[in-house]
């Protein structure tokens, strides 16, 4: 199926509470990312939720946020028009300071919705940007992802020393002042390389912040950010108690290095010329008996061992999350 908006992808949450299973959030930023978990996630009949983040646009721009923005987003809409499940696209942790590239991605329908990040602003200052956000994006389709609370560490260019929990009585009111489609709470997950074991993971808290904003009349869907850490008992008992929607990227990130590093070490031998060659790259070792060999230095080589090492990776949270088999198009139940 070809992109989907933000219409089909509320659908898909409002499935998910439903059915008690969550959608894993997967960053991109170049292309064998993309293709890995785009092959897992078919393979299992599951839709595919991807991020794009501030830092991730500008890598694939070259430094131009908006250009990378433009080029990621239509490279993931053009592949996934022959794949039989629905992709999704969120703008993940953009701040007031990318509002040009929001609005870029509401005019172009760039993005099936948009995480505006104003949790480091006061409680009035996050609900006035988000409410602008909220507004802006009025009639596109596009959802609204907003975040209270603040999350320990650095995801991509947000950092933060400190953590605070969400609070379930501000949580009501955030959501109805800012009418927002999604909500990210704090209950003790941290940005970056970190351990479940060693978190104070604070499962009753999201519990309790799905219960208030229920007893309030609001079925807001619940997102987790830095999950990438996470012990997969931890992952069930979050998606048991509210959370339908769980960030990872530096999980990503490191399946990424570890593939590429593991492919270069064995094969380091027909790349690096030996002792006693001279390492005339610019002539690609013309003069010399040693030539490295092109099946292995070829980027699509190691492009194809990333993204095995990706799908191989999804796999596994797909099955943490529970959604295979959950693609919004075989399902004939109506959501309201």
């Amino acid at each position: 199926m070809p992109f989907c908006g933000g219409e089909q992808l509320l659908r898909a949450y409002r499935l998910a509470q439903r059915g008690g299973y969550a959608f894993m959030a997967n960053n991109v930023a170049e292309s064998n990312i993309f293709l890995g978990l785009l092959s897992a996630y078919t393979k299992v009949q599951s839709d595919l939720l991807v991020q794009i983040s501030p830092g991730a646009a500008k890598f694939a721009g070259g430094g131009d946020k908006k250009a990378g923005l433009r080029a990621l987003s239509m490279m993931i809409q053009e592949i996934a028009a022959a794949s039989p499940i629905c992709v999704f696209i969120n703008l993940d942790h953009f701040t007031v300071g990318e509002r040009d590239l929001i609005e870029e991605a509401i005019e172009h329908r760039l993005v099936s919705s948009i995480m505006i990040d104003a949790s480091k602003e006061s409680f009035d200052d996050n609900v006035r940007i988000c409410r602008e956000v909220r507004d802006r994006a009025a009639g596109s389709g596009i959802l609204i992802e907003v975040e209270l609370g603040k999350i320990k560490g650095v995801e991509d260019e947000i950092a933060s020393d400190d953590s605070l929990y969400t609070d379930p009585e501000e949580a009501v009111e955030f959501i109805e002042r800012t009418r927002a489609d999604l909500l990210a709470i704090s209950v003790g997950t941290q940005h970056g390389v970190s351990k479940g074991k060693t978190l104070d993971l604070r499962v009753d808290l999201a519990a309790r912040i799905r219960d208030r904003l229920r007893d309030g009349g609001l079925e807001t869907p619940l997102v987790l950010h830095g999950s990438s850490g996470l012990l997969p008992e931890q992952v069930r008992a979050m998606i048991g108690n509210g959370i339908c929607k769980l960030n990872k990227d530096t999980q990503y990130q490191y399946v990424y290095g570890r593939a590429a590093c593991e492919f270069y070490r064995e094969h380091a031998g027909a790349i690096i010329p030996p002792d006693g060659v001279e390492d005339d790259i610019l002539n690609l070792f013309a003069q010399s008996d040693w030539s490295p060999d092109k099946s292995m230095f070829d980027p699509r080589v190691v492009g194809k061992s990333i993204q095995s090492g990706i799908g191989a990776i999804a796999a596994e949270l797909i099955q943490q999350a529970g959604s295979a088999g959950k693609t919004l198009y075989s399902k004939t139940e109506s959501v309201a």
